[in-house]
């Protein structure tokens, strides 16, 4: 019973508390840090990633791109409406859209701020929510790899048919 007092006194620690997160949101981040990074703007709401040749549409799947800036609501359907959805779309006069893979999305996770997690001056219609990758739980089939753009977090246990947000890229 000398174990009780001493997990007790732990329970009520500083150190059992969660780390506060105090990273800015990328919104206000990105107000003071006026720039595009790396990327570089294309016409129609695209943007190009020279480091990995990918091309990105800043808005979220079922956006339009008008007047500069994302407008409408985002598209959410399940993993394979979302992959098929993507795959028969026309866009900025290219019809190779496709989810991307976690690794791509990764590539575009801004560490030094949150909410969403992205260079909001480049991707102003992403939000802090889980978006679709295009990759299938190798162990569980019935689920798949996502990233959740509040921090930049991915996960691999979203089940395909619930429904989330999704972005575009083609090669």
């Amino acid at each position: 019973m000398k174990l009780v007092p001493f997990f007790l006194a732990l329970a009520c620690s500083p150190l059992s508390h969660g780390v506060v997160d105090k990273a800015p949101k990328c919104g206000e981040y990105f107000t003071t840090h006026q720039t595009d990074g790396h990327y570089q703007r294309m016409d129609n709401g695209l943007v190009q990633d020279p480091l990995t040749g990918l091309t990105w549409f800043r808005c979220g799947a079922g956006q339009v791109w008008g007047d500069g800036q994302c407008q409408g609501g985002p598209l959410l359907l399940p993993y394979e409406d979302a992959k098929a959805w993507a795959a028969s779309l026309e866009l900025a006069g290219f019809d190779d859209w496709r989810v991307p893979e976690i690794d791509e999305m990764s590539s575009l996770v801004e560490a030094d701020c949150k909410s969403p997690s992205i260079n909001t001056r480049v991707f102003s219609g992403i939000e802090p929510e889980v978006y679709w990758s295009n990759e299938s739980n190798f162990w569980i089939r019935s689920m798949a790899w996502s990233l959740f753009f509040y921090r930049g977090h991915y996960f691999s246990k979203q089940a395909k048919v619930d429904s989330f947000r999704f972005m575009l890229v083609r090669n």
